[in-house]
């Protein structure tokens, strides 16, 4: 029987996969509606470029439209998402790195931070406040920078995303136990990356 996990097959967005695997080409553009703006906020976090984001989560979206003739319900639709979206992004991290074409200790041309949005108050009238929100996202944004991909990914996913142990494990297709020895060391990892900023005051 290929029904899938049971979580799988209850899930409204794998139903859609299915609907759309059987030729419902409307089906997709749901899912595309369902996913964009998380898929979208996920890149834009790893990667600190509103353009790049954008390119990143088309190429998220062409690549489960090709999944369309090999596509198992194997898991949540969600999970396969973000595990496309996160081997995405440690691809384009490490590219970026190998090429040299982008520091991630420098400040985007485009003006955009990637962890700005989870720490600043867009709500802040007081302007001078809303600066310092943004220098300390900055400063932040810097520092996940700086430690390894994959403890970027589990720190990102849990801290931000709202995963499980569980659901990270299956994004990044380990179990449980390696997800929270990964998570351990990317906090303190990012702990040891803002020790400067933190003992100046910065934050």
């Amino acid at each position: 029987m290929n029904g899938g996990s049971p979580s799988s097959a209850a899930d409204p967005d794998t139903q859609l996969m299915r609907e759309f695997t059987a030729g419902n080409e409307e089906a997709f553009d749901r899912i595309v509606k369902n996913f964009e703006h998380r898929v979208y906020g996920t890149i834009y976090r790893y990667v600190g470029s509103r353009a790049a984001a954008e390119d990143c989560a088309q190429e998220v979206f062409l690549r489960l439209y090709r999944m369309k003739k090999t596509y198992k319900p194997t898991a949540r639709l969600s999970t396969l998402i973000y595990r496309i979206t996160t081997n995405l992004c440690l691809n384009f991290i490490r590219d970026e790195r190998r090429r040299r074409m982008v520091s991630l200790d420098d400040r985007k041309n485009d003006g955009s931070i990637a962890i700005g949005a989870l720490i600043r108050d867009e709500r802040a009238e007081d302007v001078s406040a809303a600066l310092e929100a943004r220098e300390r996202a900055e400063i932040v944004r810097r520092a996940l920078g700086r430690i390894l991909p994959r403890q970027r990914v589990a720190l990102v996913l849990h801290r931000f995303e709202g995963l499980s142990y569980a659901g990270i494990a299956d994004v990044m297709e380990t179990n449980v136990a390696a997800v929270k020895s990964l998570l351990s060391r990317a906090r303190a990892s990012l702990a040891e990356a803002l020790r400067a900023d933190i003992e100046a005051g910065n934050l």
